[in-house]
């Protein structure tokens, strides 16, 4: 009968496990998607209303009155997760919504930020512009085709 040589059992059986752990290791320390707010999203209804239909759309389409007057195309806000992997890319909306981002075309900022905005109006259903602007991400992300 055949038996193994001493020790090679326990190394090919090291061989395959341990790129098996580095991938549960490595995917343990990838962040977790943010969980979706519903409630979030009804709120944030009322802050895409108030300051992005005008260049986005009622359906978000890109194609709201403004649309037209921009220099640049404004983006279908429906196609950011199909857009970015099939994930909804809640951490870099948000950052573009607070701070405002120099867009691919936009040279200027055509895409203003609205994280000051929401400190000088009221009417957006939050009680500070980070929860106004956490409530239009959470929106958006209910938009998502």
């Amino acid at each position: 009968m055949w038996e193994p040589e001493p020790g090679k059992a326990a190394r090919t059986l090291s061989l395959v496990t341990l790129p098996v752990a580095l991938l549960a290791a490595m995917a343990a320390d990838a962040p977790a998607q943010p969980k979706y707010d519903t409630a979030a999203a009804a709120k944030g209804a009322v802050v895409y209303v108030r300051y992005c239909v005008s260049c986005h759309g009622k359906e978000a389409k890109g194609d709201g009155p403004l649309a037209a007057d921009l220099r640049v195309p404004v983006p279908d806000m429906t196609t950011l997760a199909a857009r970015s992997g099939g994930r909804f890319p809640e951490d870099r909306v948000r950052r573009i919504i607070e701070s405002g981002e120099v867009l691919r075309g936009h040279g200027t900022e055509d895409m203003p930020a609205w994280g000051d905005a929401f400190k000088k109006t009221g009417g957006t259903d939050a009680r500070t512009p980070q929860e106004a602007i956490r409530n239009l991400t959470h929106y958006l992300w209910s938009l998502q085709r």
